[in-house]
């Protein structure tokens, strides 16, 4: 690998571990399949991934699962059990920064990877029947809310007094449905809604996937997949995205570029808003057969 070629890894690493000091799997995919297309040995991209990531004092998520799942084996290989003191033991080794780093594994990551441990492997966790007790909780609470809808619909039998019944339905269930999120989650959808906003002010829309407004909303979307929290101010953001590529793709077209008016196009459906828009734009530029 030349100088050159080094100091765009080197540079492209930096970006990604630069806000955060955490390079998730993602990201790290992303980096190791542009290297190899240009040609990079994985070895070496290896090297200066390393590299950057201890100049930095950043930690990759790769890496962090790795060392999981070796203290995870080695706890449970024996007799398929992970008893309170040896999840501790586990977790600790990758939750805490290790010595020069100021991240450890994501919390969220962490817990995941531990229960789908488990479960493909057969391990009894003792600690599973304590995670129990909220969720349980959760469901016997949203059992006594719907009671409570129920009720009410079919106590109150006038119209006038239907539709007002519809209309506190939808807020019980709506809050229900908010209240599913935790405080982390918030959280964390606060914290990528903010980085959204700043990737769209950059004009990182989409690309690179990693590091854009998209890959933030989509981690939005899996959080609140109903869609509940800050909706008002993710679809403002949305449309914002959306119009950005519309006028991307009206000053292609204009130039006579109409595959790149196309790509455009394309990268606003990749957000599944103002759909009526973009065919419209679509039939305009004579992409689809005018109705009628």
């Amino acid at each position: 690998m030349n100088s050159s070629d080094q100091s765009w890894l080197e540079n492209r690493i930096g970006a990604a571990v630069a806000d955060d000091f955490y390079l998730d799997r993602d990201e790290e995919k992303g980096i190791k399949e542009e290297s190899a297309s240009k040609g990079f040995l994985i070895a070496d991209t290896e090297v200066i991934l390393r590299s950057v990531l201890d100049e930095y004092g950043a930690v990759s998520e790769r890496q962090l699962i790795d060392t999981l799942d070796h203290w995870l084996h080695q706890f449970t290989d024996d007799d398929q059990k992970l008893d309170p003191k040896e999840e501790k033991d586990a977790l600790d080794k990758v939750l805490k920064p290790a010595a020069g780093k100021k991240m450890g594994l994501d919390p969220r990551i962490t817990e995941q990877y531990v229960a789908s441990f488990c479960k493909v492997n057969g391990i009894t966790r003792s600690t599973d029947g304590n995670k129990l007790t909220i969720p349980l909780i959760s469901l016997v609470a949203l059992l006594a809310v719907a009671g409570i809808v129920v009720s009410i619909w079919y106590s109150n039998k006038t119209a006038e007094v239907r539709s007002e019944t519809k209309t506190e339905i939808r807020t019980v269930i709506a809050a229900a449905t908010e209240a599913k999120l935790s405080d982390a989650d918030r959280s964390e959808i606060d914290d990528q809604l903010s980085r959204a906003e700043k990737y769209v002010e950059a004009a990182q829309f989409t690309d690179p996937p990693e590091k854009s407004a998209k890959a933030c909303l989509d981690t939005i979307r899996r959080i609140d997949s109903s869609g509940k929290y800050r909706v008002e101010e993710i679809k403002g953001l949305i449309a914002k995205i959306v119009t950005e590529y519309i006028a991307l793709s009206d000053k292609s077209f204009n130039q006579g570029d109409k595959n790149g008016a196309q790509k455009w196009l394309d990268r606003a459906k990749l957000f599944h808003a103002e759909s009526e828009l973009i065919r419209e734009k679509e039939r305009a530029f004579g992409m689809l057969p005018a109705e009628g």
